[in-house]
């Protein structure tokens, strides 16, 4: 048996084999331990925020990846609202059109049997995305009558939409009723181009 107190480490080369062993052994587990410890460590720190963005990555893959599938029916739905769009564009009157629709409610109400004492534009109001138009009307005529009158307007080309209506009768032992509305239609309002 090797007595390890009666070697010394200046003789080392002249140690017998067993104990240069055990020696070289220990002197190569601290450095695989302090080599561990500098060199090994921070890349495993490294590779666990590697792995961190890998997850990220995927995730935003994952989620860009959904829109993409989503983008054919999301483009399908923005040529439906555009269709819409259009549709309801058609229904709302040029500058050059109010005259004739002026006109059409007039031929309306003599349609109709109705005797107008007013029919004429108010002030256009300012609106976020359109201009709103108050079309005046006062009339005087028959309860069923002014009743066809009103479907008839709602059934014009153009929008136009009937609020802030009194009945009135003309006497209390006629049938004829006075009748004043204040009707809207609408135009659009062409986007401003900042300068």
């Amino acid at each position: 048996m090797i007595d390890f107190r009666d070697l010394d480490f200046e003789e080392m080369p002249e140690w017998p084999v067993l104990p240069q062993v055990i020696v070289i052994g220990v002197l190569v587990l601290i450095l695989q331990v302090f080599g561990a410890w500098f060199y090994l460590s921070p890349q495993h720190d490294e590779l666990d925020q590697i792995r961190q963005q890998e997850v990220t990555l995927k995730s935003s893959i994952r989620i860009k990846a959904a829109k993409v599938a989503a983008l054919p029916q999301l483009q399908a739905q923005l040529d439906e609202l555009n269709t819409r769009y259009e549709f309801l564009l058609k229904q709302l009157p040029v500058q050059k059109e109010l005259a004739s629709m002026l006109s059409s409610v007039n031929d309306l109400g003599l349609k109709n049997d109705l005797s107008f004492t007013r029919v004429d534009w108010g002030e256009k109001q300012v609106q976020e995305f359109l201009y709103r138009l108050p079309l005046n009307i006062e009339l005087t005529g028959a309860y069923d009558n002014i009743g066809q009158f009103s479907e008839a307007i709602a059934k014009l080309p153009r929008i136009i939409s009937l609020h802030d209506v009194e009945w009135n009768r003309v006497s209390q032992e006629s049938g004829t009723l006075h009748f004043r509305v204040r009707a809207y239609t609408y135009q659009f309002k062409p986007e401003e181009t900042k300068k």
